[in-house]
């Protein structure tokens, strides 16, 4: 239930800061819910399936302790009756090729062998993994022979993500932004185009009704309200109380709509292209409890004529108006896990310094901030393919940004970039 990827995000974090080590992640399984014949219709949610493995100094009881502690800070309620639909679900698999059956603890897990997608996120991890139960058909047996030879195929995956980068899908509900003006600009058109990531695999979704395409007029506080206001409610509507969503960004740059956005919808991240520029933008976010994107530009709508200085290296200056940045912020007293940090390529930056930012993201990672990359289908990609979708070159860029562990990269087609990232994972081993 929630927001499942920060959710799963969330209870990594916990895991490898307090009892692994070594910690390698498998790919994510979405798959049917396996459920009791008298299931409640409301129960019949798809799953998040994710393996970990990892060294610990724990004994296997004290290990799925911390693990439903982990839970409880996750917020899983422990009183719901079994099979429910829940935050989530921390289980030991396998405790390397032991058996073990104390009380309140099989290992392997009794229901391993009847989910053959938990086999294949193990195989896709440890391929010589050996089935140790004796008395058992398969015992001994490595795992990916008992994929081949004794288990038939899973029909029950349905999706397959990557657990990092999470994926912030764009809806541009606008006439003219650069890549996709005009596509969901209708309420109807927007709202389908939510659902529609959601079910690809974004984990937050990025709502803008101001286009910040180079040449672009700004549009008024009252027309850029006019434009979302209908898109919020209806999202209120359909996700208000729903059992599972995702996040929510508003991107804005106007005060008074940020301000109406956070206190009467479901908002949880600010995305101001301006970076911040207003003292009254950071008093919003510091009296609610939102995340912000502090991006970088020299203004909006960019230009060519105003950008970074050419005698410098495009980091430093990133870094130093990032030093500026979170002095104000911490005078507003926002904390460190609420920033986001996104080098806004593109805004304020010639093409060869967009590039170059993305060359030196790893001294963009030494300051211990989240950081979001906001790369797809922009100009700077012109330099290696004057095309109008810069799809395919937006999907190369993506595939460093997954190598560099960044946080999170905005995009416009979510699907494309879970099914390449996806198999990209299963055969890199980072």
């Amino acid at each position: 239930m929630g927001c499942r990827f920060e959710n799963i995000q969330k209870a990594l974090r916990l895991i490898t800061s307090k009892v692994l080590k070594e910690v390698r992640v498998s790919v994510i399984f979405e798959t049917e819910a396996i459920l009791p014949p008298d299931a409640p219709p409301a129960w019949n949610l798809p799953y998040f399936n994710l393996v970990v493995c990892g060294q610990t100094s724990l004994s296997p009881l004290s290990l799925l302790k911390v693990l439903k502690e982990i839970e409880k800070e996750l917020g899983r309620n422990h009183k719901a009756e079994r099979w429910a639909p829940r935050i989530i679900d921390l289980d030991i698999l396998a405790w390397g090729e032991e058996v073990i059956n104390e009380s309140g603890l099989v290992i392997p897990h009794s229901e391993l062998l009847n989910r053959p997608f938990l086999l294949t996120l193990i195989a896709s991890l440890r391929s010589d993994w050996r089935y140790p139960v004796p008395n058992s058909s398969l015992s001994c047996l490595t795992v990916s022979e008992i994929l081949h030879c004794h288990i038939k195929n899973d029909t029950r995956v349905k999706n397959c993500f990557v657990s990092k980068p999470l994926m912030v899908g764009v809806v541009n509900v606008t006439p003219d932004s650069f890549s996709d003006g005009g596509k969901y600009y209708s309420t109807d058109q927007a709202v389908k185009r939510v659902h529609e990531l959601i079910a690809q695999g974004a984990s937050v979704i990025d709502l803008g009704a101001q286009s910040t395409r180079p040449g672009a007029v700004c549009v008024s506080v009252k027309e850029e309200w006019s434009r979302l206001e209908p898109v919020l409610n209806q999202i209120k509507e359909d996700f208000q109380r729903a059992a599972v969503r995702p996040l929510f960004s508003l991107d804005s740059f106007y005060p008074e709509i940020i301000e109406k956005a956070v206190n009467d919808y479901l908002i949880d991240w600010i995305n101001d292209v301006s970076g911040g520029e207003g003292q009254n933008f950071f008093k919003i976010v510091a009296e609610r409890n939102c995340k912000v994107i502090l991006h970088h530009s020299l203004g909006i709508p960019p230009t060519s004529k105003r950008v970074l200085p050419f005698n410098r290296e495009p980091i430093l200056c990133i870094l130093n108006w990032l030093e500026e940045k979170i002095k104000i912020l911490n005078k507003f007293g926002i904390s460190k896990d609420r920033i986001i940090l996104d080098p806004g390529i593109g805004f304020g930056k010639t093409d060869l310094q967009s590039l170059s930012l993305l060359r030196t993201l790893d001294l963009l990672k030494k300051t211990g901030y989240e950081i979001l990359m906001g790369h797809s289908r922009k100009s700077f990609l012109n330099i290696i393919a004057n095309k109008q979708d810069r799809d395919l070159e937006t999907l190369g860029i993506s595939h460093y940004l997954y190598m560099k562990k960044i946080d999170y990269i905005r995009v416009h087609d979510v699907e494309a970039h879970q099914r390449s990232l996806t198999a990209f994972a299963l055969v890199e081993d980072i």
